[in-house]
């Protein structure tokens, strides 16, 4: 049997890996109909003790992931063949825990390539030798302090100290691990859920909140985008979403140390909030067992941000849904954008991106001030345009639209984007570099003819579905961020450990 180690943003690149893999004859196994947790990592220890080869996806992903890396020296450990089969770039082989094994380059595959790595793998496999006695101890489950710190917030009261320690360790991993998207979805689905308890303190809300400002990484710096009248929008997929929910936002100074959350709200939250933090751990007879290692899948129904949460954001009391479309993604073809390849770095949810996509479904939302011309740049008006896309389960296809956009930003950067509407009105916007890589980018940009009024632009893989949400007004900080934070509080139904 060959086990293939890999890294979960690698697994759209894998395929041709696995196919030609199969071609040997052997069975292939990777992890992807696993569960979670203990008994997830518990199945993945046994079948590398069962391999006649261990194969390794080399990519920066994998070599800062700390289950691979785990995997692969228990697999020395236990003296398998290792096959080191690089899929991605690497910035110095030299510096990795392969330095002095030899890589197949398996980048560009032909068929001379695919051959040469059967080969390979023969000629390892044939070099199989018993497990050693005793076997060595197994690595322990990555990532368990999140069972831990999860079973810490199932308790139905928190002291302050308690919650002061609980923000520290949680901004301390999420430093940590901030290689990892995975651990930073759950680390900031375990903050949301501190942040939303009714004994939280002013000072815990008010530190969780600049934290996951620093996890969405502040968009500062111009950013330019008009949401234009999207009217008639054109169906792109198929399910709906359901109406958002409404969470709490933390107040704007500090009344007292604790804050009180309004009367009934624990009885209406306590259920999903102390079922995300079950879902995360169950307890049983005393022993935790995480349930769930990946991204659990998007519901039928991601919510988007209501408008009563988003005026606290954006720092007003009058924002309104201007427009919005339900499974159905905005009409590219009601404006004329020049150049028209940069109209995907303005508009969120765009038909013309999502073409050719895999996206299953997108839904999106505009809200600004009532009476308004459903577009940003007009008197200064805050403007929001949030949209979620749901793509195949496991299929990796929302980090790929990601490096695609991530890709079309930057051939934008810099650029002055013109949007000619219907009614006449023209915007110019100057667009600035984008940050990051998939599966996490943001970019910003400026009306030329008002430099003060900016956008700020955030997009996110997370699990199955692509958040895409678009801020806009004078003075913008880190808006977009928390708009994405809060959207990715809403969006799974529980962490993905």
């Amino acid at each position: 049997m060959l086990f293939i180690s890999y890294a979960s943003q690698d697994k759209a690149v894998i395929e041709t890996l696995v196919t030609t893999l199969r071609r040997s004859g052997q069975r292939v196994w990777l992890d992807e109909e696993l569960g979670g947790g203990e008994t997830w990592w518990r199945a993945i220890l046994e079948q590398i003790r069962r391999a006649d080869l261990f194969v390794v996806a080399v990519s920066e992903h994998s070599l800062a992931s700390k289950p691979c890396q785990a995997e692969l020296r228990y697999a020395q450990a236990l003296k398998r063949p290792v096959l080191p089969v690089q899929i991605g770039a690497v910035d110095s082989l030299r510096l990795t825990p392969l330095a002095t094994t030899q890589i197949f380059d398996f980048r560009h595959p032909t068929a001379r390539s695919r051959e040469q790595l059967l080969a390979a793998a023969s000629t390892l496999i044939g070099r199989d030798a018993p497990l050693p006695t005793p076997l060595p101890a197994e690595p322990p489950v990555p990532f368990a302090y999140l069972m831990r710190l999860a079973t810490t917030m199932s308790s139905p009261e928190l002291s302050r100290y308690q919650q002061a320690e609980l923000v520290t360790e949680l901004k301390n991993r999420l430093d940590e691990d901030r290689n990892d998207p995975a651990a930073c979805r759950d680390i900031t689905r375990l903050l949301y859920l501190l942040h939303e308890r009714p004994d939280v303190t002013w000072r815990t809300r008010t530190d969780i909140d600049a934290i996951l400002g620093l996890a969405a990484g502040p968009a500062s710096g111009p950013l330019p985008t008009p949401t234009q009248p999207f009217t008639g929008p054109q169906a792109v997929s198929t399910l709906a979403f359901t109406a958002p929910q409404p969470l709490a936002e933390p107040p704007t100074h500090p009344a007292a140390e604790t804050t009180a959350a309004p009367p009934g709200w624990w009885r209406r939250h306590r259920r999903w909030l102390l079922a995300g933090a079950a879902a995360v751990v169950s307890v049983v007879t005393a022993t935790v067992v995480v349930v769930i290692t990946r991204p659990a899948p998007v519901s039928a129904g991601p919510m988007l941000i209501s408008d009563a949460d988003l005026e606290p954001i954006m720092g007003t009391e009058q924002l309104a849904i201007a427009d919005s479309g339900v499974a159905q993604a905005k009409q590219s073809s009601l404006v004329d954008i020049t150049p028209t390849e940069c109209g995907g770095a303005l508009y969120p949810g765009l038909d013309s991106d999502y073409l050719d996509s895999g996206a299953q479904q997108v839904s999106w939302r505009v809200s600004e001030p009532p009476g308004g011309l459903k577009r940003a740049g007009v008197n200064n008006n805050p403007f929001v345009d949030q949209a979620v896309a749901v793509f195949a389960p496991k299929s990796a296809a929302g980090a790929e639209f990601v490096r695609r956009s991530a890709q079309q930003w930057r051939d934008c950067a810099g650029k002055t984007v013109t949007v000619d509407y219907r009614d006449g009105a023209v915007f110019t916007w100057l667009l600035g570099e984008p940050r990051g890589e998939s599966p996490r980018i943001v970019h910003s940009f400026t009306l030329v003819a008002n430099p003060d009024y900016g956008c700020q632009r955030v997009l996110n893989a997370v699990a199955d579905a692509v958040i895409d949400v678009k801020t806009c007004g004078i003075g913008l900080t880190d808006q977009a961020n928390r708009v994405s934070a809060r959207l990715i509080g809403t969006l799974t139904d529980i962490p993905s450990f």
